[in-house]
Protein backbone atom coordinates (compact mmCIF):
# COMPACT_ATOMS: atom_id res chain seq x y z
CA UNK A 1 0.00 0.00 0.00
CA UNK A 2 1.03 3.37 -0.91
CA UNK A 3 -0.76 6.78 0.62
CA UNK A 4 -0.65 9.30 -1.24
CA UNK A 5 -2.17 12.80 -0.54
CA UNK A 6 -4.63 10.88 1.30
CA UNK A 7 -5.22 8.27 -1.11
CA UNK A 8 -4.19 4.46 -0.32
CA UNK A 9 -3.18 2.82 -3.40
CA UNK A 10 -2.82 -0.55 -3.43
CA UNK A 11 -0.85 -3.13 -5.06
CA UNK A 12 -0.38 -7.41 -5.16
CA UNK A 13 3.53 -8.01 -5.26
CA UNK A 14 4.92 -11.11 -7.26
CA UNK A 15 7.22 -13.24 -6.09
CA UNK A 16 9.11 -12.06 -9.46
CA UNK A 17 9.51 -9.03 -7.03
CA UNK A 18 7.10 -7.25 -9.73
CA UNK A 19 4.29 -5.33 -8.61
CA UNK A 20 0.56 -4.90 -9.89
CA UNK A 21 -1.22 -1.72 -9.21
CA UNK A 22 -4.68 -2.57 -9.09
CA UNK A 23 -5.80 1.04 -9.94
CA UNK A 24 -3.94 0.60 -13.46
CA UNK A 25 -6.66 -2.60 -14.28
CA UNK A 26 -3.65 -5.20 -13.66
CA UNK A 27 -0.83 -3.81 -15.30
CA UNK A 28 2.83 -5.26 -14.05
CA UNK A 29 5.45 -3.25 -13.26
CA UNK A 30 8.92 -4.38 -12.50
CA UNK A 31 10.15 -1.77 -9.87
CA UNK A 32 8.38 -0.31 -7.21
CA UNK A 33 10.23 3.17 -7.70
CA UNK A 34 8.44 3.14 -11.04
CA UNK A 35 4.72 1.75 -9.64
CA UNK A 36 4.97 4.25 -6.96
CA UNK A 37 5.49 7.29 -9.47
CA UNK A 38 2.79 5.66 -11.49
CA UNK A 39 0.71 5.76 -8.20
CA UNK A 40 1.52 9.41 -7.50
CA UNK A 41 1.58 11.01 -11.00
CA UNK A 42 5.04 12.08 -10.74
CA UNK A 43 8.32 10.95 -12.41
CA UNK A 44 10.06 9.61 -9.36
CA UNK A 45 9.40 7.77 -6.21
CA UNK A 46 11.74 5.87 -4.09
CA UNK A 47 9.56 2.86 -3.75
CA UNK A 48 11.14 1.02 -0.92
CA UNK A 49 10.62 3.86 1.77
CA UNK A 50 6.80 4.55 -0.21
CA UNK A 51 5.32 1.04 -0.58
CA UNK A 52 4.13 -0.35 2.45
CA UNK A 53 2.98 -3.40 4.25
CA UNK A 54 0.72 -4.24 7.17
CA UNK A 55 2.00 -6.86 9.53
CA UNK A 56 -0.52 -9.23 11.43
CA UNK A 57 -1.07 -6.18 13.77
CA UNK A 58 -1.41 -3.83 11.69
CA UNK A 59 1.47 -1.95 12.08
CA UNK A 60 2.64 -0.34 8.61
CA UNK A 61 6.13 -0.96 7.77
CA UNK A 62 7.66 -0.10 4.71
CA UNK A 63 9.63 -2.31 2.41
CA UNK A 64 12.99 -0.74 3.02
CA UNK A 65 12.38 -1.81 6.92
CA UNK A 66 11.39 -5.29 5.77
CA UNK A 67 14.44 -5.29 3.97
CA UNK A 68 16.56 -4.64 6.09
CA UNK A 69 15.02 -6.66 8.78
CA UNK A 70 15.27 -9.30 6.49
CA UNK A 71 19.20 -9.23 5.78
CA UNK A 72 19.88 -8.37 9.23
CA UNK A 73 18.56 -11.73 10.31
CA UNK A 74 20.41 -13.16 7.67
CA UNK A 75 17.30 -14.02 5.25
CA UNK A 76 18.52 -12.09 2.31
Amino acid sequence: MLNYRSTDHWDTIHANGGIVLAATGGTPYGRVDEAGAVARGTKTCQGMNEWHIEDENGVRLSLRTVRDHAVASGAL
